[in-house]
């Protein structure tokens, strides 16, 4: 008897989840992967990774590139430091559009701005 109730209770278990299948992100998922969200997230990994403290104020020069599956953006992000001063960093990009698979390659102080 208590095998016929573990039967009925697993059955529409697993009829449920194999119903439910995999369903593609929508058109919007993660919320925006352009220029402006990679220059954020580029600044949030180096400070992350380096307990840095710079606080993301633009970005420019962005070119984007097919690579390995997915798109690499290679950009200028202008960042500044706790004490005010400006700087221009490179910064690449990598990931795969309407995903969460980022990864931040390069990010490369260039210049002094102010």
């Amino acid at each position: 008897m208590r095998s016929l109730a573990a039967v009925l209770f697993v059955l529409p278990v697993l009829a449920g989840a194999a119903s439910a299948g995999f369903v593609d992100p929508p058109e919007d998922m993660p919320a925006g992967t352009g220029p402006l969200q990679l220059a954020r997230f580029a600044v949030l990994v180096y400070n992350l990774n380096r307990d840095a403290k710079l606080r993301y104020i633009d970005v420019s020069d962005t070119e984007r590139h097919p690579h390995k599956g997915g798109v690499k953006y290679e950009m200028t992000v202008t960042a500044a430091s706790p004490t005010g001063a400006t700087g221009q960093y490179r910064a690449v990009v990598w990931g795969i559009p309407k995903s969460y698979q980022w990864m931040l390659l390069e990010f490369k102080h260039i210049k002094m701005t102010k």
